[in-house]
């Protein structure tokens, strides 16, 4: 009896147990304790950090806080992974703690003032470790042997890939990934326009991302951006190439770059209002050194990164990827990050844009470099970089020209006022970049850059970049007359509203001491001034300011 009534109570004691764990596990949830009373598992924690994360960062993420689990000051970690543009959404949604992109550039995209500020002026904010990169990974152009080799007759890097990466050559084409939705796309295409700017300049480097796009595969889905065939060049990854990589089939090969290593950046990006709070603080620093563990080093590895001094990954057939040797990309900056959305994504090229066009006969005759070999004037120049901008910019934006004419009210004319763009008005807009003629010098520039900033500030828009975009050859030599000059700027400085910022950009043809002289007069306003020589260089000017029109 005694051993009947024994095995009674286990058994109840056993279906009470099975109850109540069947119970929990339907609610989603268990709890277990180390046996003093402790939760192990995180649910008893006094502190809940929220940490959005890449996707191939989420790992090493779980790893990290495994260890911060027990003990009566333990923290949970809610983990959200989200990539690319969509993670930078989720920081609000989820009131985040700390973002850990797979690149630093992402922080150019978080909502204003949620992260700490890069001055960290406040004490605590210096103390949180803002920028700190917890990871690294390397990305290799992956082609065939015999693109290979032009790569490399070319100059084996990156500016090599970018100055073959054009239409009109011999059929080298990109594969990447949408740099809108992930590192690896952003700082891949951000790579190719970052040798050329390095090289040649930023209108430069506007026109070869464009270039590049003409003749680039786009992976839109998760998947590596990896060749399909004789004549692409894929930019992927280290951490994705690693696992697969005795999967190659025959003859491919692996460049990292002799002038520059393109890298990407996995940043401990906190929260301001996290770091002000003294317990998510606290909280925020035990997580930050939970990623040096000996199981969050690991799960690094394991992910195909590199943690802080740590060398390749070991994974078999790694040994194929030579190791990168040439300084890396510094981390893009907000307005290079802008020029790689402008390029891919058409909403990012949504403007509020007023052009005024000042060509004068007796002006610089011609430019150099036109597509057919030998010259072009420079009004059949101008009315070319017209229509790209008429082309590039999305239905929605607006768009407006005019037409500097000495003798009229004002000195200039207006050919299409501004106006919502649809299909309608961007055919309006191309007979009217075709009725331009040149014009017979005389006064009209300086005034007709102060009306048209005017306008573009009384029509301004939030939702978009606000331009006025001007292009002279300063036949009349407006820039030489100091007083006018001052006059002017006196004005644009008198209209400057704060609330409505409105970008100048001024292209002088051919006449590099008049855009010398106004860059000099217009630098307190911000403006943006450069000296145009060759088509493409009008044509660099052109679609970057379609890119948004920032300066640094």
């Amino acid at each position: 009896m005694g051993k009947h009534q024994a095995g009674i109570g286990a058994l109840t004691r056993g279906l009470v147990l099975l109850l109540a764990v069947g119970l929990v596990a339907g609610a989603g949830w268990f709890v277990l304790h180390d046996g003093r009373g402790n939760a192990v598992d995180g649910t008893d924690c006094p502190t809940t950090l929220r940490v959005v994360t890449a996707s191939s960062f989420s790992t090493v993420v779980s790893a990290a806080a495994r260890s911060l689990r027990a003990g009566p000051d333990c923290v949970l970690v809610d983990t959200t992974s989200a990539d690319g543009r969509p993670a930078a959404g989720e920081l609000a949604q989820v009131n985040a703690d700390v973002w850990i992109p797979d690149d630093a550039a992402w922080a150019a995209v978080a909502p204003p003032g949620f992260l700490v500020a890069t001055d960290k002026d406040d004490v605590g904010e210096r103390a949180s470790s803002a920028g700190q990169t917890l990871a690294t990974t390397p990305i290799f152009m992956v082609t065939d042997g015999a693109t290979a080799d032009r790569i490399r007759n070319a100059g084996n890097g990156w500016l090599a890939l970018a100055n073959l990466l054009d239409a009109k050559s011999a059929g080298v084409r990109l594969v990447v990934r949408d740099p809108t939705l992930s590192g690896d796309g952003l700082v891949a295409a951000g790579a190719v326009g970052e040798a050329v700017w390095l090289s040649e300049g930023m209108d430069a480097s506007s026109l070869a991302l464009n270039t590049a796009l003409a003749v680039t595969r786009t992976v839109n889905h998760d998947l590596a951006a990896t060749p399909n065939e004789a004549g692409e060049v894929g930019l992927v990854p280290e951490y994705a190439l690693l696992p697969t990589i005795g999967l190659a089939p025959p003859g491919r090969v692996y460049l990292p770059g002799t002038d520059h290593t393109a890298i990407m950046r996995y940043t401990w990006l906190p929260a301001a209002a996290a770091v002000r709070d003294p317990q998510r603080a606290a909280a925020l620093k035990k997580l930050l050194a939970a990623f040096t563990t000996t199981e969050a080093r690991a799960a690094i590895s394991a992910a195909g990164l590199r943690g802080p001094g740590q060398t390749r990954p070991p994974f078999d057939g790694g040994s194929a990827l030579p190791e990168p040797t040439a300084p890396p990309f510094d981390v893009l900056a907000a307005h290079h990050v802008q020029h790689v959305f402008a390029t891919w994504d058409p909403e990012d090229r949504r403007g509020n844009l007023l052009i005024a066009v000042d060509i004068a006969g007796s002006g610089p005759a011609a430019v150099t470099n036109a597509p057919a070999g030998g010259k072009q004037s420079a009004l059949d120049v101008l009315k070319a970089g017209c229509r790209v901008v008429g082309d590039l910019m999305p239905v929605g934006s607006r768009l407006g020209l005019w037409e500097i004419s000495p003798g009229q009210p004002g000195g200039y004319r207006k050919l299409l006022p501004t106006d919502r763009l649809d299909d309608t008005s961007r055919a309006a807009f191309t007979r009217s970049v075709n009725s331009l003629s040149t014009h017979k010098a005389g006064a009209g520039l300086l005034d007709t850059i102060v009306a048209s900033y005017r306008s573009v500030r009384d029509d301004w828009h939030d939702d978009m970049f606000n331009q006025v975009l001007i292009l002279t050859d300063d036949a009349n030599k407006d820039s030489a007359n100091a007083q006018a000059v001052a006059a002017a700027v006196q004005q644009l400085t008198a209209l400057k509203d704060p609330q409505r910022p409105v970008t100048i950009s001024v292209v002088v043809l051919g006449r590099k001491d008049a855009a010398d002289r106004l860059k000099t007069a217009l630098q307190p306003l911000g403006a943006y001034v450069d000296n145009a020589v060759s088509v493409d260089d009008v044509q660099a000017a052109f679609i970057h300011v379609v890119a948004g029109g920032l300066h640094e």
